[in-house]
């Protein structure tokens, strides 16, 4: 074997070869999320992975030793110079010429039976036992690249006991050694190891990935996944991407969270009143507790014994649907259906019912909620009752009641359409109807008379009302205006008679001071009782009157009426 050129170091290498990456670089490839779970349990083996393309190589392998020029003069040293003739059949058995392109591996064996790879670049090996395997590969070529080799796997290269293995990001490689399962992360893996074989490339974006012992398990929200481990029931929420570590830890079944919507079944049942009737209708329902629906309700486990991955709930739906049609049919057999066509009736109902509760019909005084209640209940007897909202609303209670045992929730029963199934008495139902809306049309408008009327005698007696409250404020006014008039007054008066009483005093302190004074004021006071009008008679003579007025001739009076002269 020729001697071997050393390649040239790496701060010669031509400027269009790629320079290794750093250590730091390639250890991001598993810490994305996708890689989260594994990782977390451990279970990542990065022991085979290279920094850089040249780790692949052991130092056996062979290097680069020739060019084109080389191998021209090489050929024609044998063919001419030493065995003109047959020096080219010579060269042939004797040396083997390979070109490896970049990025590319050449595979040989040589007479030690040893498995070896040639390097990228221009070999010209002399060794008649060394057996070339193949045409050089590309390592990760596009599928699309016109230079990738068809018969190798461009990701995978396995020779004899040497195997490459490029794990792209989001893919995670699988290999077995000695029966133990390895986990490959994203990178460039080699191994010279006969024990250690690759098995394959598993795509991390599936929702179920079965990598040997291992399940990847990923559940979105609104789904539950069922699973059992050594045959106890493990509920695994969803959400989030679970791992199940061992081979008797099985995957059985997705089963979803999110509100249903199913078809009943058309059927025909019995009413309160004998009307057999067709009913269509659909129900709205949920499943609550998904450890409970599992385990007495869903089929989780293959009759088979095989392995079989589904979200079917075929049994937990049939259990919930023959319970709606149970409960549905409970309650149309408590329904009166002849009473939505017949006016008469729904009065008659609206009576009893004020009967039973001791309130004459149309009392004036009934309450306004127990008026209120009376509406509601009008309005439910009028209408279709196969269609009455709060009754369906007890009907559903009842029915979650049972289907609560196995971890689902009714949220609604709708009916669709209910219908007598004999058309004869359709169209006698709907003649009665007619006549109950011409009743009821009546009613109506001799209840809005009634109400205008009363509503025309409460504006009446409103406005008397604030009448008579603005007549008494009035007179209430006038009356306290009146009394402090007359407070006003008096006090005037009192103030004027205690003036005149002062002056009064006053001049009596005068006319006491002044004899001629007094008398003066006796005798103004003595004329004053006697008025012009009044005459007197005495039985005397004139003469007498001067003592009688006078009292003679030395009467002080006619002293003062001579001093005053």
């Amino acid at each position: 074997m020729s001697a071997k050129t050393a390649p040239l170091p790496l701060e010669q290498a031509p400027n269009n070869v790629d320079k290794p990456k750093s250590t730091s670089a390639v250890g991001q490839g598993e810490d994305t999320p996708a890689y989260a779970v594994v990782q977390a349990h451990g279970l990542l083996d990065t022991s085979y992975r290279k920094e850089s393309f040249d780790e692949i190589f052991e130092s056996y392998d062979l290097e680069p030793n020739s060019s084109l020029a080389n191998d021209f003069y090489k050929r024609m040293l044998w063919g001419v110079y030493w065995t003109p003739g047959c020096g080219y059949m010579s060269y042939a058995a004797f040396n083997t010429e390979v070109t490896v392109p970049p990025g590319g591996i050449c595979r040989f064996i040589d007479g030690e039976n040893r498995y070896l790879f040639a390097k990228p670049g221009i070999h010209n090996i002399t060794d008649p036992f060394l057996q070339k395997v193949g045409a050089p590969v590309l390592l990760g070529t596009p599928a699309g690249d016109a230079r990738r080799n068809r018969a190798d796997p461009t990701n995978v290269l396995v020779h004899g006991n040497r195997t490459i293995v490029i794990v792209p990001q989001g893919k995670l490689g699988y290999a077995v050694e000695r029966g133990q399962p390895v986990l490959l992360p994203p990178g460039l893996h080699s191994w010279t190891n006969a024990a250690l074989q690759y098995e394959a490339l598993y795509d991390l974006d599936n929702r179920v990935i079965e990598i040997g012992p291992y399940t990847i398990l990923t559940v979105n929200e609104g789904y539950a996944a069922i699973t059992q481990n050594n045959g106890s029931q493990v509920i695994l929420d969803g959400g989030a991407t679970h791992l199940l570590n061992h081979a008797k830890w099985k995957f059985e079944k997705f089963i979803t969270k999110k509100i249903q919507t199913s078809d009943l079944k058309e059927i025909e049942t019995i009413s309160a009143d004998n009307i057999i009737m067709s009913v269509s209708s659909t129900v709205v329902w949920q499943i609550q507790d998904v450890k409970v629906a599992a385990t007495r309700a869903a089929e989780t486990m293959a009759a088979a014994g095989q392995d079989s991955i589904s979200a079917d709930i075929t049994k937990l739906r049939s259990d919930l649907l023959k319970q709606a049609v149970a409960s549905l049919a409970a309650f149309i057999g408590s329904v009166n259906y002849s009473d939505s066509f017949h006016h008469a009736a729904a009065a008659k109902r609206r009576m009893e019912s004020k009967e039973e509760s001791g309130l004459p019909a149309g009392d004036a005084d009934e309450p306004e909620s127990e008026m209120r209640d009376e509406a509601q209940t009008n309005k439910r007897s009028e209408n279709n009752p196969m269609f009455d909202t709060e009754r369906m609303a007890a009907t559903v209670a009842q029915a979650n009641q049972v289907t609560s045992k196995f971890g689902v929730q009714i949220l609604s029963i709708n009916v669709i359409s209910a219908n007598p199934v004999d058309s004869q008495l359709t169209a006698s139902l709907a003649s009665g109807a007619v006549a109950s809306a011409k009743a009821l049309e009546s009613e109506t408008k001799a209840r809005g008379e009634a109400k205008a009327m009363k509503v025309a005698a409460e504006a009446e007696a409103v406005t008397r009302k604030i009448t008579a409250d603005s007549e008494a404020i009035a007179t209430m006014v006038r009356a306290k205006a009146e009394g402090d008039a007359e407070r006003i007054r008096a006090e005037g008066s009192k103030a004027a008679e205690i003036l005149r009483a002062q002056g009064s005093r006053q001049a009596a302190e005068l006319l006491q001071s002044s004899e001629v004074a007094v008398q003066l004021e006796r005798l103004k006071m003595s004329s004053a009782a006697i008025k012009p009008s009044d005459k007197f008679f005495f039985g005397q003579e004139p003469a007498y009157m001067s003592n009688v007025v006078m009292r003679g001739p030395g009467s002080p009076m006619l002293d003062c009426i001579e001093e005053a002269t």
